[in-house]
């Protein structure tokens, strides 16, 4: 056997496996790193966030990179928008609202300028030629005025890439008729490509003008691109300078960008803005403007004077109507029919005697009354208000007495005296719009107090008799006139009453004789106050004998207290009580 096997050495195996450890194991662990790293997607993660700015910022002008990731974001954007489209209109909500605006104001400014320049032309007499030729040849007169009044005016510019004449950029002005760019730009290379090939000039020549009718076309070369100017009328030479100026400028700021031009445009979007300040403008100076300028001034008093006659035709028309409304208002009147004519108004209808007057109406609302001619037949209204007053004219109540009317029935508010009550009641119905009066209000007091004088009154008798006893006399002849009033009142107010007479006895004698004895003490108080039967005013008589005593006391003043007649009144509300 071998000794290093029982000494338990581990032999050379393992020293090759120490001495690997010892030569690989950096190695070993850094392999190791790596592919726990790969292995990671976060660790991937952050490394590719690390250095994927970088990769941005160094191909950003790559048309490879814009390319392939063109496809990605798009559909990232289209898919989010779809989803919720909220994030994206707030983040472009601060650019938006300035684009919209800045798009409005331009398109309102070109209108206002359209239409200042029309109207310059619209009262004059070369207006009336204008509008002759238009009609004439078919075109709007707003075109012939742009055409008979206008200079020059730069409708398009286009910046064109001089080796392949591919459209860069295209602007042009307001209401401009605007063709195909590319066209037009494919259009302008054919014709410079034309004219070298068939004249034999030098490559570095370009074209600096066409010409076709009305319209030019001015070309300003530059090392890598061109700007063509589409000009209607005669420009100044000082154009040309403005598009060299327009071209440099170009070229200071983009010329690295044109220099590497692969066919991106959107790179050089940022030279709109300096070829917008090559659109502009130029009109003929009016030489009628002394004449424009009169005839504005009259036309502007012609116009002042349509508005001031609109303006008081208008207040007339409110007044007029106002007058109308008050009309109908007032209490007594019907308007039946109602016209304006050219010399003035004419209204016509019904008006009760006591109702306003137009008239006073009339100067309320400021019309002169010569205009208004109207036209009332009378009539009795049935206004509460107007058959009140109708009453108190006709049956002329007493001061501080108020009259009203409800229904049909005139009531009456105050102190007022019989003998006027029964002359009201009497004339009440031939009154238009009053059917009957009602008194009872106004006589509510007087009735109170008779009834309370004839409840008031207690007539005495002598012991065992149906006689009075001395003195009595004068309060039965009272009583009999209380009595007599309050019928009177009943006729007039066509109230009813009815009038009790209840006879007493003392508690002397058996009740069999008291009760008769009580009803012929009755029966002769009521044959003395009771007048003729009348249909408002009933009196009866009932005896009670000694069942009901004035007091308990058994003297002879007290029993004399007893032996007594007394009467109560109570209203009747109908003739079967």
């Amino acid at each position: 056997m071998d000794d290093r096997a029982d000494s338990g050495d581990p032999g050379p195996a393992a020293d090759l496996e120490e001495l690997r450890t010892l030569l690989l194991g950096p190695e070993q662990q850094q392999l190791a790193d790596l592919q726990a790293r790969l292995d990671d997607p976060e660790e991937r993660a952050a490394d590719v966030a690390e250095v994927l700015p970088r990769v941005f910022l160094q191909h950003s002008q790559d048309p490879r990179f814009t390319a392939a990731l063109t496809p990605p974001i798009e559909k990232a954007i289209t898919t989010s928008v779809q989803r919720n489209p909220k994030p994206l209109a707030d983040a472009l909500f601060p650019v938006m609202g300035p684009a919209i605006r800045k798009a409005v104001s331009a398109g309102l400014a070109s209108m206002v300028e359209s239409l200042n320049r029309t109207l310059e032309q619209a009262v004059s007499r070369r207006s009336l030629q204008w509008r002759l030729e238009a009609w004439r040849t078919g075109k709007s007169f707003a075109e012939l005025v742009l055409i008979k009044t206008l200079l020059y005016r730069v409708e398009q510019v286009f910046l064109i890439e001089r080796k392949s004449g591919l459209l860069l950029q295209h602007v042009s002005a307001a209401h401009a008729a605007v063709q195909d760019a590319d066209m037009v730009s494919g259009m302008l290379t054919a014709i410079k490509d034309f004219v070298q090939d068939s004249f034999r000039v030098e490559s570095s020549d370009s074209l600096e003008a066409l010409k076709v009718g009305d319209l030019s076309v001015w070309i300003e070369p530059g090392p890598h691109a061109i700007v063509a100017a589409v000009i209607r009328g005669s420009a100044p030479a000082s154009l040309r300078g403005r598009l060299q100026e327009a071209v440099e400028s170009i070229h200071l700021q983009f010329g690295d960008v044109l220099e590497s031009f692969t066919g991106d445009a959107s790179a050089l979007a940022g030279t709109q803005q300096t070829l917008e300040t090559c659109l502009s403008a130029e009109y003929r100076a009016d030489d009628t403007a002394p004449r424009s300028r009169s005839t504005w001034v009259i036309a502007g008093l012609v116009l002042l004077g349509i508005l001031v006659w609109a303006g008081l035709r208008w207040r007339t028309a409110e007044r007029w109507s106002s007058y109308l409304e008050a009309l109908r208002a007032e209490p007594g009147i019907v308007v039946v029919a109602s016209d304006r004519t050219w010399g003035g108004f004419t209204v016509s209808g019904l008006r009760d005697p006591l109702a306003r007057d137009p008239q006073e109406l009339l100067v309320d609302t400021g019309l002169p009354s010569d205009d208004v001619h109207g036209v009332w037949t009378p009539y009795y209204a049935l206004d509460p208000i107007l058959v009140a007053a109708r009453a108190a004219s006709a049956l002329r109540p007493p001061p501080g007495v108020t009259l009203t009317v409800r229904d049909g029935v005139l009531s009456a508010d105050g102190a007022v005296t019989l003998e006027w009550v029964a002359e009201a009641a009497r004339l009440a119905p031939l009154v238009a719009g009053v059917t009957s009066l009602d008194a009872a209000g106004a006589l509510s007091g007087q009735i109170q107090s008779l009834v309370d004088a004839i409840e008031g009154q207690t007539l005495l008798f002598i012991s065992g008799a149906a006689r009075l006893t001395s003195g009595q006399e004068v309060a039965l002849g009272r009583l009999a006139e209380e009595t007599r009033q309050l019928e009177q009142i009943a006729g007039v107010t066509g109230l009813r009453f009815r009038v009790e007479v209840v006879g007493h006895t003392d508690s002397d004698g058996i009740e069999a004789a008291n009760v008769p004895l009580s009803q012929a003490r009755a029966d002769f108080v009521r044959v003395s106050i009771a007048p003729a039967a009348t249909t408002f005013l009933e009196v009866v008589s009932r005896g009670e004998g000694s069942r009901q005593p004035a007091v308990m006391s058994e003297n002879s003043v007290d029993k004399q207290r007893n032996r007594r007649v007394q009467i109560t009144v109570t209203r009747r509300t109908g003739s079967g009580e």
